[in-house]
């Protein structure tokens, strides 16, 4: 009698397991915001030179170097270690810990605003929330801010399919996580705005921008080098360079008072 294989990881868990590993593929493959959008996220959180801002979950810094530039003083926490080893090499100078949303390690009344790039749906919202608005002045900011494939183009609906993204995502295309922020109470009203954005890729790119994914990244190997080939197969068909377009949703909400 066969053992029946372990089911897949999901949620939180799959969030944490899928980016143990990975993480200079997913420094060379994921786009940054668009600049209209990040420039919008500054003037409506009041972000200035020398504002303090805490990037939660913040990855490779993708989002923390667009928001250094502008001037701001940054504060970068990140639960992986590999995603840390990869942001002091492509941010460095910048305060960079350990840490969780549940559980960030910064005192009261600390930041001006907190920015969460492509994260806050591994987040626990009911301990993650309460967190951010104890650390955040009074007068503080809330940003949220997404990449999201523009499945309205056909060729990344076809993308969608091979890569059984339609199957394996960790949240519905399009979610008003506004909503999920109203609940709290600790925040609002939320202003949500949404830019079309298009990253342009080399079929190479193109590939590890699917590999970069948590799902992907934890199957088995066998299985994980078919769906590679099969997506490196569609993006030959593509042209050079590949147009990966994104619906980039933002975010942006006041602590209440």
């Amino acid at each position: 009698m066969s053992r029946a294989e372990p089911a897949p990881p999901t949620g939180r868990e799959l969030g944490r397991l899928g980016f143990e590993t990975g993480s200079d593929i997913y420094e060379r493959a994921r786009p940054g915001y668009p600049d209209t959008a990040v420039a919008d996220l500054r003037a409506v959180a009041g972000i200035t030179s020398g504002s303090r801002v805490l990037d939660l979950a913040a990855g490779t810094g993708k989002l923390t170097r667009q928001l250094q530039r502008g001037g701001a003083v940054c504060l970068a926490l990140e639960p992986s270690a590999s995603m840390r080893r990869v942001f002091q090499g492509a941010v460095p100078g910048v305060a960079l810990a350990g840490g969780t949303a549940e559980m960030i390690p910064v005192a009261g009344d600390a930041v001006d605003t907190v920015v969460v790039g492509q994260a806050f749906h591994w987040f626990d919202p009911s301990r993650a929330l309460p967190e951010i608005a104890r650390v955040l002045r009074p007068d503080g900011w809330l940003a949220l801010i997404w990449n999201e494939r523009d499945e309205s183009d056909p060729a990344m609906a076809e993308l969608v399919r091979i890569s059984k993204w339609d199957r394996c995502q960790p949240y519905p295309m399009g979610k008003d996580f506004g909503a999920v922020v109203d609940e709290s109470g600790l925040f609002g009203p939320v202003q949500r705005t949404r830019y079309p954005f298009t990253q342009w890729l080399d079929r190479t790119a193109f590939v590890e921008q699917v590999a970069s994914r948590s799902y992907v990244q934890v199957l088995p190997e066998p299985e994980r080098r078919v769906l590679l080939d099969e997506v490196g197969a569609f993006g030959s068909t593509l042209g050079d360079p590949i147009a990966m377009p994104y619906i980039t949703d933002l975010f942006c909400t006041p602590v209440a008072g």
